[in-house]
C-alpha cells in the first residue's frame, strides 16, 4: 500500500529523445531533496524507454499524441484514465507547451510549475521563474527544482541503466563481435542542418575498418536511412546497419558494448553520456553548442566545432579514448 504522506511529482516533457534525457538532472535533484518521492514522468509514446531506464525515475506515463491521446478528446481520455489524477503534489512541465500545462491542470496536480512564457501559463500555472543567466538545457531543467527548496540544483551527470534482459539482437551482435573494438556513427538528426556530410561519413567508415575497428551505423527515420544507402552507393559497405532496428533500450546497449561514439548533436549523443560511453560531438551548428553540448567535467566527451574532415574527427576521438 502506498504510503500516504509520500509525496508524488510528475515531470511532463512531450518533447524528443534528447530532451527527455536531460530532464534526468531533475529527476536526480528531486530525489536528493525528497529521498523518499515517487517521480512519475510523463512522455510521448516514442520515448517511453528513454524515461524508464533513468536512474530516479519511478515510473512512466504515456501521451500517444498522434493516436488514441490526440486532440481535445484524446487529452480527456488520457486525464480520465490516469492512476495518478488528484494524487499529484507537483508537476513540472517541461518547456511550457499548452498540452503539458493542461494536462498538468485537469489531473488535479496541487502545485503547477512551469518556466514558459505564454497565456496558458499565466492562466493555469501556480509557480513560474526565470532561468536567470542558464545557458545549457541540462542546467536549465535542473534549475526547476529551485521553486520548490529556493536553492540552486545540484550539477549531476545524467544517468540512465538499460535493461540487460536477454535480447535476441543484443545476444547475436555480441556473439558476432567478440573481441573486435566497435565504433558507433550516428550521423543524422531531427534538423538536415545538423547532419554529416555523406562524404564525411565515409571517410570515418573507410578509416575506422582500415584500423580494425567494427562500425555500427545507428539512426532512426528517413534521413538516417538515406545516409545508410548513401554510404553503400559509394562503395562503402563494411559496417552494420542499425537504422531502424534497435529501440532506445537495445540501443543503449550498442552502445555500452562499443568503445565510444561518434555522433553529430541529436539524442543518441546525450544517452551516451547518460551511460557514460565516450562520445566525439560534431556540431554542424556552432549556435547550439552552448544549450546542448556535454559539459567535459562530468561526461567523457569532446567537442568538434570547426575542422570537421573526417581525419579530424578521428584524431579527437582517439585522444579522448586516450585520455
Amino acid at each position: 500500500m502506498q504510503n500516504q504522506k509520500q509525496k508524488i511529482f510528475l515531470i511532463i516533457n512531450l518533447s524528443y529523445f534528447g530532451d527527455i534525457l536531460l530532464t534526468n538532472a531533475l529527476c536526480q535533484n528531486i530525489k536528493r531533496n525528497y529521498p523518499d518521492s515517487k517521480i512519475v514522468f510523463c512522455v510521448n509514446k516514442p520515448f517511453y524507454e528513454a524515461a524508464k531506464y533513468q536512474v530516479c525515475v519511478d515510473d512512466v506515463i504515456v501521451v500517444d499524441k498522434r493516436a488514441k491521446h490526440s486532440g481535445l478528446s484524446g487529452l480527456i481520455k488520457f486525464v480520465l484514465n490516469c492512476p495518478y489524477r488528484n494524487k499529484i503534489d507537483t508537476a513540472f512541465i517541461i518547456y511550457g507547451n499548452d498540452r503539458g500545462i493542461l494536462l498538468s491542470y485537469f489531473l488535479g496536480c496541487k502545485n503547477r510549475i512551469s518556466g514558459s512564457l505564454n497565456i496558458t501559463k499565466y492562466l493555469l500555472t501556480d509557480n513560474f521563474f526565470d532561468f536567470d543567466d542558464l545557458k545549457s538545457m541540462q542546467d536549465i531543467n535542473a534549475a526547476f527544482i529551485k521553486a520548490l527548496t529556493a536553492k540552486k540544483a545540484d550539477v549531476v551527470p545524467i544517468k540512465y541503466i538499460p535493461d540487460t534482459s536477454f535480447d535476441v539482437l543484443i545476444d547475436k551482435l555480441q556473439q558476432t563481435y567478440a573481441g573486435k573494438e566497435i565504433v558507433v556513427l550516428c550521423a543524422t538528426s531531427k534538423n538536415k542542418e545538423k547532419d554529416m556530410p555523406l562524404q564525411t561519413g565515409v571517410e570515418l567508415v573507410e578509416k575506422l575498418t582500415s584500423a580494425n575497428k567494427a562500425v555500427f551505423y545507428v539512426g532512426a527515420g528517413k534521413e538516417a536511412k538515406m545516409f545508410a544507402n548513401g554510404l553503400k552507393k559509394q562503395g562503402c559497405v563494411n559496417f552494420v546497419d542499425l537504422t531502424d532496428v534497435t529501440t532506445i533500450n537495445q540501443l543503449a546497449r550498442v552502445l555500452k558494448m562499443s568503445k565510444g561514439l561518434i555522433s553529430v548533436d541529436t539524442g543518441t549523443m546525450h544517452l551516451a553520456c547518460a551511460l557514460q560511453v565516450p562520445v566525439a560531438c560534431v556540431f554542424y551548428k556552432t549556435d547550439m553548442i552552448a544549450r546542448w553540448a556535454p559539459r567535459a567535467s562530468l561526461y567523457k566527451s569532446v567537442v568538434v566545432d570547426r575542422d570537421y574532415s573526417g581525419e579530424y574527427i578521428l584524431n579527437k576521438f582517439e585522444s579522448l579514448l586516450n585520455e
